[in-house]
């Protein structure tokens, strides 16, 4: 992969997200094949529509807005770009709506088995 810095779309092409709503594409920036660990950018389309249950992972979660922004119905609060949020483990947050469209760095990480 090298050392220098790249364009996202010079090593990957945005991707629909498998599971997630249409409107939801991704392109997976960094991958540790033994823990699961991973960093991406998540583009949400303008009108993106989440899921109707919140989320609830297997991994801590930090995602970063990057550009346009999102509505966290759980919450009930708008969130521009700038802002971020950290969900750990088990944490029900969201779901998601990006009326205006959203792109986010989004780092899920998996932790070692055991090690809680």
């Amino acid at each position: 992969m090298g050392r220098e810095f790249k364009s996202p779309e010079s090593v990957s092409n945005w991707k629909p997200i498998p599971n997630f709503p249409a409107g939801a594409e991704e392109i997976i920036l960094y991958r540790d094949e033994n823990s699961g660990t991973y960093a991406r950018l998540l583009r949400l389309a303008p009108g993106f529509t989440g899921t109707d249950k919140p989320l609830k992972h297997d991994f801590d979660e930090v995602v970063y807005i990057v550009q346009g922004g999102i509505v966290d119905r759980l919450a009930k609060k708008p969130y521009p770009a700038g802002f971020y949020a950290f969900f750990p483990e088990g944490l029900e947050h969201g779901p998601l709506d990006a009326p205006v469209g959203a792109i986010f760095i989004e780092f899920r990480h998996y932790k070692a088995k055991g090690k809680k």
